[in-house]
């Protein structure tokens, strides 16, 4: 049986070719999105007890992962119903120093040090292998536990007993002492981390302090995160209202004062973009799943439709092996070897397709996920197991249509009375309309994603983001005199225009919060707004308008802050001159002045009511180059980097331009896109090779017509006509069914952005053309040759 099936294989070549290229390139892809969709779900498995473990987010008028950071320590006095809860501060600066010795030269690490401050209980939720060290001493000020990985990185050579006691410098200023050495977690987390270093560090160092609002109860950062362990049995949902009395009872607030909390799930963190915006939502993962199912759902439809279409020519060997009786049972399995032979060779093949794929999705692959994947059993058993469906799917169809032949029909050539024939020709026409349907959605969805993403780019977004550029001040002397030194040095260039100190630009990708109360309102209702603060040159850098009022002043006593035109519906104001003069949070703050509405995060989410305070002491200097001369943008950052280096001799310049910035936030459109268009290219090449071979087969099964035609006087056109309207009408059937399903998905992904772009009715007669031209070129590579074909060479007898 196997030896038949081999012989039976290399009959059929070029068939063979087709079938084997079109199911490697669907395996591929499969095996490709597999990898994925294991990375993912992979997320957190390893907690103990993980069901009863949250993350506590903020869930009120706004929605940040992080929380105000005294409620972590009020909750774990005050809340029972918990086994404990683990504060994470994450760092966003990484300077470590390692201070020279006698034997070595002091040593900088600027990035990858993945740093946390944490306590003793992180290691409760995340069990690590200790080297060396005790748990406990974490709980002290100035203490830091490194991986075995960042033990190597800062001290090589060195064992983990060795480096016990040894100083770390972090941030230039804060010296710390290595308390002990854990094994790096191998399990992928959202909570990963190789530097810990201790909580109680925080409260000593006033940089520390202000980074993480560490004594605000208005200030909310994404950096801000704790877990917490529930007791067996405890309701979440309970417990989140106990979260939110304490809250309540802690600000002094009065009951009609209304911010929730919520315990997320630590399942949920990894896929819920409310509280992550780099997550990677379920939805996406389902998508990519059902892509890989159609993609190899491609390449199992070209199987069946060459098989079955070849099927005329194998009628004489089935009536022959059923006349030496053969049974129906016995022939299915024949056909099915030769399905499993191929099926094995094009899973062989897509071993080798999996890394170019790979290579192709470069910027789309999460960091921790490569090829030594492909090694584990998980997907050694879902190769088999694809590969034994394949076999059955591909294989079962032709089998059935193979064997249902009457062998005297068989043997007198008759097989075109057959009614398996018959029915045959109209599945395999129905399966090239899917084709080319799935085809033509995926082809809109490129155009349409493209024109979104060309949309948003171009978005006026309330602000300049051209020509500026941000550069975070090392943290040591983050408000010192040196910021200060800087930034008049830099105002000798000629070509910087104005420089501002502030926090993040007006857009980012993350969430900065504040909660303020006016003075003298009858409820002294509580108001959320996104935060930004700045210098009195923030809105000169940006160019963003007053409609009222003036610009802040820097003062010693009252802050000064502006409201953006959207914070006067959340304040009930009816104009912006209304809002002048009023004072906030016990007369801290006063309003002078109201900005225009600005975008402060990706075109998903509308405008927000935003509060700017003025604040000399930033952190990232904003500088505003000439945006219309782009040519001396580099000599000038050149200028600054010699600046920079000659006032921080020992730090790593680095600068990111806003508009860089800007395109980050739509990464995952980016993605999408080129997700798409691998997919729309993977499906035109499937189907195309499908036609192909449904082209070499009706031209050679026409072969005597044509000859016929010629000697009668058709034309080559006329005849290249005739072969081609049959398969070319089931392209354009494909086009006209795949428009409703492209125009109802594109309008439900676009419903997600609240600033949109038009699904214009010029994609789909654009994409049809196309698809269409496509599809002509594959057939004509073949029919044009048969067209040509000697009447003479046609019409000899077999």
């Amino acid at each position: 049986m196997l030896t038949s099936a081999i012989r039976t294989i290399k009959k059929n070549k070029l068939m063979t070719f087709i079938n084997v290229l079109s199911l490697a390139i669907g395996i591929s892809a499969t095996l490709v999105i597999f990898l994925f969709v294991q990375y993912d779900y992979s997320f957190d498995k390893h907690v103990p007890d993980k069901e009863r473990v949250y993350r506590i987010v903020t869930d009120g008028t706004f929605k940040i992962s992080g929380l105000v950071a005294p409620l972590i320590e009020t909750i774990d006095q005050e809340a029972s119903n918990k086994e404990f809860i683990a504060p994470i501060f994450k760092s966003f600066l990484e300077k470590i120093k390692i201070p020279a010795t006698s034997n070595s030269e002091e040593k900088v690490f600027f990035k990858d040090n993945k740093i946390a401050f944490v306590n003793e209980k992180y290691f409760e939720l995340y069990p690590h292998t200790w080297l060396a060290g005790n748990v406990k001493d974490l709980n002290k000020p100035n203490s830091i536990v490194l991986t075995e990985r960042n033990l190597e990185r800062f001290f090589p050579k060195e064992t983990p007993d060795a480096v016990l006691g040894k100083t770390i410098v972090f941030l230039d200023s804060i010296n710390l002492q290595v308390t002990g050495v854990v094994k790096e977690m191998t399990e992928n987390s959202e909570f990963k981390f190789q530097s810990f270093l201790s909580t109680a560090t925080i409260p000593s160092y006033p940089s520390l302090n202000k980074i993480f609002a560490y004594d605000s109860w208005n200030n909310y950062n994404d950096n801000t995160n704790a877990l917490i362990k529930l007791k067996p049995g405890v309701d979440a949902e309970t417990f989140e209202k106990t979260i939110i009395a304490i809250n309540r009872k802690n600000k002094n607030l009065e009951e009609n004062f209304v911010d929730d909390f919520k315990l997320q799930p630590l399942s949920d963190v990894h896929f819920n973009s409310d509280f992550n915006y780099n997550a990677t939502k379920a939805g996406t993962l389902r998508n990519m799943i059902i892509l890989a199912i159609f993609l190899l759902a491609l390449g199992i439809i070209n199987f069946i439709n060459l098989t079955t279409a070849q099927s005329t020519e194998r009628a004489k060997e089935i009536g022959i092996r059923k006349t030496l009786g053969s049974s129906k049972a016995r022939l299915t399995r024949q056909f099915l070897t030769e399905t499993f032979l191929i099926a094995l060779t094009a899973t062989l093949l897509s071993l080798l397709f999996t890394p170019i794929l790979l290579k192709a999705f470069e910027g789309f692959i999460p960091p921790g996920l490569s090829l030594s994947a492909l090694a584990s059993p998980l997907a050694i058993a879902f190769l088999v197991g694809q590969l034994l469906l394949v076999t059955l799917l591909a294989g079962f169809y032709p089998a059935w249509v193979l064997t249902g032949y009457s062998p005297i029909l068989a043997l007198k050539n008759q097989v075109n009375q057959n009614s398996n024939l018959s029915r045959s020709t109209w599945v395999r026409k129905v399966m090239t309309v899917f084709q080319f349907a799935l085809a033509q959605v995926f082809l809109i969805a490129v155009f349409l994603v493209v024109k979104q993403t060309t949309y948003i780019s171009n978005k006026d977004l309330g602000f300049q983001k051209e020509a500026v550029l941000t550069l975070t001040i090392p943290g040591n002397y983050q408000n010192s005199a040196k910021g200060n030194i800087l930034k008049t040095r830099l105002g000798s260039i000629p070509e910087i225009q104005s420089i501002s100190f502030g926090n993040q630009a007006p857009i980012l990708n993350g969430e900065m919060k504040t909660s303020i109360m006016l003075d003298n309102s009858s409820t002294e209702e509580s108001i959320d707004m996104d935060f930004r603060s700045g210098d009195d040159q923030y809105l000169h850098v940006y160019g963003i308008p007053l409609v009222a009022g003036r610009n802040v002043i820097m003062r010693d006593s009252l802050q000064e802050i502006l409201i953006n035109e959207k914070a006067l519906q959340k304040l009930k104001l009816e104009s912006p001159q209304e809002a002048l003069g009023l004072t906030l949070n016990k007369k801290s703050m006063m309003i002078v002045g109201v900005m225009k509405d600005f975008d402060i995060t990706n075109a998903r989410v509308e405008n927000r009511a935003i509060l700017f305070a003025g604040d000399r002491d930033g952190y990232v200097m904003h500088i505003k180059l000439n945006k219309d001369h782009p040519e001396t943008w580099k000599g000038t950052t050149d200028k600054i980097a010699k600046e920079f280096n000659a006032v921080f001799p020992t730090d790593l310049f680095e600068f990111k331009f806003v508009d860089e910035t800007i395109q980050g936030l739509y990464t995952k459109e980016m993605q999408l896109s080129k997700l798409l268009t691998w997919a729309v290219t993977l499906s035109i090449v499937i189907a195309g090779l499908g036609l192909f071979g449904l082209g070499l087969f009706t031209a050679n099964q026409r072969t005597k017509e044509i000859g016929i035609r010629k000697v009668l006087g058709a034309s080559i056109s006329q005849i290249l006509m005739m072969l081609l309207k049959g398969l070319l009408s089931l392209v354009a059937i494909a086009c006209l069914l795949a428009f409703p399903i492209a125009w109802y998905f594109g309008n439900k992904w676009l419903e997600d952005f609240n600033y949109r772009t038009a699904f214009s009715w010029w994609i789909f007669p654009v994409s049809a053309m196309g698809l269409l031209l496509v599809a002509t070129v594959i057939l004509l590579s073949k029919t044009y040759l048969a067209a040509r074909a000697n009447p003479v060479d046609s019409l000899r007898d077999e």
